[in-house]
């Protein structure tokens, strides 16, 4: 229970004391998304000239086949950059905790290897809080709580990719309200980022679109780094939860 007050200061001193690598990890892993994104809205707007820049008017143009192709392609292009940002950060904070040395080139290097897992995460994690949060936006918010522990679980075990996607979920009841109140207040966060528009003073158009998604994207990496950090304390947290408890004489072990 004395954890509980600590989460945030902790994660602030976390962050603090390797802010660079944290903001680098995660805006390599942003211009991935910022590129797939773009390149996504590119296809969908091609050969949709005739209605010019308006959303709802180029997806009602665009075929069934297109459309599906968009569907699909956006939980890659939208979900694999944040999960490749989320396993260089508990990469981070897990080295942090446990004194390893850290520098950029092994946190790339294990956000490379990542890549596999977070193709097959994508999907599964995509399509499940998109499906929930269609048909009422708490739901939503619940189901994404709950796959919040699964990158820090592949970070501290060695499992396969979906053993460690079943490890997570299991571990998230543990510390799910938690998990929740920090989901609820992301997804606040980003709402509230999207409500100020703070790119309204660029054209809606084409050739500005990069940027005008850029600017929303970047408040919302921080935000993605600074969760990412909290979920991996409550990946100890709720590891300590499960574990028995420590005998006399025997030494527990460090968080």
């Amino acid at each position: 229970m004395n954890s509980a007050p600590s989460l945030l200061p902790r994660m602030a001193r976390l962050f603090t004391t390797q802010a660079r690598l944290y903001c680098l990890s995660a805006g390599i892993a942003g211009l991935l998304g910022i590129a797939s994104l773009t390149a996504l809205a590119l296809f969908m707007t091609r050969g949709a000239e005739k209605v010019g820049f308006d959303q709802v008017m180029t997806w009602k143009s665009i075929t069934f086949t297109q459309q599906l192709a968009v569907v699909f392609g956006l939980q890659f292009a939208l979900w694999t950059p944040i999960l490749l940002a989320a396993r260089g950060i508990s990469r981070i904070t897990t080295d942090q905790l446990s004194g390893q040395p850290i520098s950029l080139n092994k946190i790339l290097m294990d956000m490379i290897g990542f890549v596999p897992a977070a193709l097959v995460y994508s999907p599964i994690i995509g399509f499940a809080t998109m499906i929930t949060s269609s048909i009422f936006f708490v739901p939503g918010i619940v189901v994404a709580s709950l796959f919040v522990l699964v990158v820090p679980t592949t970070v501290n075990e060695s499992a396969g990719i979906f053993a460690a996607l079943r490890r997570g979920i299991s571990l998230s009841p543990k510390v799910f309200g938690k998990a929740l109140m920090l989901t609820l207040a992301c997804a606040a966060l980003v709402v509230l980022i999207v409500i100020l528009r703070i790119n309204r003073f660029l054209p809606d158009t084409r050739v500005f679109f990069a940027l005008r998604f850029t600017l929303s994207y970047i408040p919302a990496l921080l935000l993605l780094v600074l969760s990412n950090i909290c979920f991996t304390l409550l990946y100890y947290e709720a590891r300590a939860r499960e574990a028995p408890p420590t005998l006399p004489g025997i030494p527990r072990l460090q968080r």
